[in-house]
């Protein structure tokens, strides 16, 4: 083979905030509608925007020592 080697791919790291769950659901407090369905609010984290995964930080890409 020849040329460089390409990269290995940076795993995503699960988010430290929301454990990968980044989306969840809240209930509001106002009970249930006429239907019979409960009134909730959809919340993403904010440290990963709802993704569940953050970039790996720069040392880790970079090779080098900590």
């Amino acid at each position: 083979m020849t040329g460089p080697t390409p990269a290995p791919p940076a795993n995503p790291r699960i988010c430290s905030n929301c454990d990968g769950f980044a989306t969840v659901a809240i209930s509001s407090g106002l009970g249930r509608d006429a239907r019979g369905h409960l009134h909730t609010l959809m919340v993403d984290c904010r440290a990963c925007s709802g993704a569940g995964t953050v970039p790996a930080p720069a040392r880790l890409l970079a090779g080098g020592r900590a």
